[in-house]
């Protein structure tokens, strides 16, 4: 059954809309703009019909308040004023529709039906889209390492539930979208995902960015501002970097996770039904014990735990991620040559893997869709390769592994460290001749062309001088 607010100073005409429309709908009766907006501030209404006419806060300036919240229902104008310019003004300022009075019955119903159908149409898209999206972003959730699968089969039985996740790792992990891999799975997907920076929030902003605000609640509250709470409502709210929230903020975070209800700054309390997803990358045992965190919010949060490896700890995992972003950044057929994969596989990744996808975008612009080699990294990379005197530093042999290499990132480095000592001894015998080499290694110049390519070889070092 749908909820409507009837907003009109009249009670005979709420009366003749809601003897019209029947049964079929439940309804809520105002007698002024500000008692509409009072109704509205924590009720979900799916359909307002509102008077154009009113003393006080009229209809016109009643719409801009309602159209200018996060999620507004439409709204039908209703005025005795039937020009053309008024329906145009009242469409502009964001009304679904406009009915001008005396109107006939069926009128009215044919109105409110084609609305309401309209409004469902338009949410069923929205929400189709936001899980297209979190189905895309889920499946980015990459990685064939054994930390990537056992942190797949941590996160599976949890999706499902309503149970806080404490997700720690360091800067860059992908800790977000973790958290957005936990809601695309869960019972509330068709609910909106809501994600905060509580480092990136000013101090003095952090209450009202999170519960709301009513206007006038304080200098500059131009406006209702609801938090993001309210906009997570029905879905899942992450607090991304919760160990930098002020403890004045933490104190009111507690209360809302009890209690279900938020209460916006000079409103009154609405309840919620949310998820709260958070993560950290710092140690909040230790700020709990520097009285910096509040170790009642700090179990309230960590109900389960889980830890996002860093990406040093997953393997051949760099490789596979370097392709994915090398693709989505436009080279629809991404190599790395021999030289950038090592310097790849060997560097640290402070900043994980949002280092690598950096790293990796600036490496498309330069390569221009060929191969990636050494040159198109950044200078932090390069500088792997090099000695203090800047010179090439050998591979050494093939029997020298980086510790914690897995077997096939082994294989396959060994595999090309020998085509390309076998290849460029080759190339120079025959002084950087191609048809030459190919012929005395019994392949054919095409196949010793596309090689050297991959392998970022320059067959002109060994042309006769």
């Amino acid at each position: 059954m749908k909820r409507i607010l009837v907003c009109d100073d009249e009670a005979s005409a709420r009366r003749g809309i809601l003897r019209a429309l029947g049964r079929d709908h439940s309804y809520i009766e105002c007698a002024s703009g500000t008692e509409c907006l009072d109704r509205l501030d924590g009720l979900r209404v799916d359909l307002v019909l509102l008077d154009l006419r009113m003393p006080g806060l009229d209809g016109q300036a009643t719409l801009e308040r309602i159209v200018a919240q996060p999620t507004p229902p439409p709204v039908v104008m209703i005025t005795a004023d039937s020009s053309l310019r008024t329906a145009v003004e009242a469409l502009r300022a964001g009304a679904a529709d406009f009915l001008a009075k005396p109107y006939e019955i069926e009128e009215l119903r044919w109105v409110v039906k084609r609305t309401l159908e309209r409004e469902g149409l338009q949410r069923e898209n929205r929400q189709l889209k936001d899980r297209l999206q979190r189905l895309g972003e889920k499946d980015r959730l990459l990685g064939e390492s054994a930390v990537m699968v056992h942190l797949r089969d941590e996160l599976a039985p949890l999706a499902p539930t309503q149970a806080s996740v404490l997700i720690r790792g360091e800067t860059g992990t992908g800790k977000e979208l973790v958290a957005r891999t936990l809601h695309g799975a869960s019972e509330v997907a068709d609910g909106p995902f809501v994600a905060v920076n509580c480092a990136a929030v000013p101090e003095t902003l952090i209450e009202s960015e999170l519960f709301g605000h009513r206007r006038g609640a304080f200098t500059g509250a131009d406006r209702d501002h609801a938090g993001r709470f309210q906009q997570a409502h029905g879905g899942t709210l992450f607090l991304d970097e919760v160990g930098d929230m002020p403890l004045a903020a933490q104190a009111k975070l507690l209360r809302v996770l009890q209690e279900r209800t938020v209460e916006p700054l000079g409103g009154k309390p609405v309840e919620i039904e949310v998820r709260v997803l958070a993560a950290t990358h710092q140690d909040l045992e230790a700020l709990c014990i520097e009285k910096r965190f509040r170790e009642d919010l700090y179990y309230r949060l960590r109900v389960v735990e889980v830890a996002v490896p860093p990406l040093r700890e997953r393997g051949s995992d760099v490789l596979l991620l370097a392709r994915t972003f090398l693709a989505a950044a436009g080279c629809h057929e991404p190599e790395i040559s021999p030289e950038a994969a090592t310097l790849l596989s060997s560097h640290t990744w402070p900043g994980n893997v949002r280092e690598l996808k950096n790293a990796m975008e600036r490496a498309a612009i330069f390569c221009r869709g060929a191969v990636v080699l050494p040159q198109h990294l950044p200078a932090e990379l390069r500088s792997l390769g090099t000695g203090s005197s800047g010179a090439s530093v050998p591979m050494g042999d093939a029997t020298e592994w980086a510790p914690g290499m897995d077997f096939q990132t082994a294989k396959n480095q060994a595999i090309e460290l020998f085509e390309r000592r076998f290849l460029s001894a080759a190339l120079e015998a025959a002084q950087g001749n191609l048809s030459r080499a190919a012929r005395e290694i019994g392949i054919h110049r095409q196949n010793l062309q596309k090689k050297i390519r991959q392998l970022g070889i320059d067959a002109s070092s060994w042309a006769k001088r």
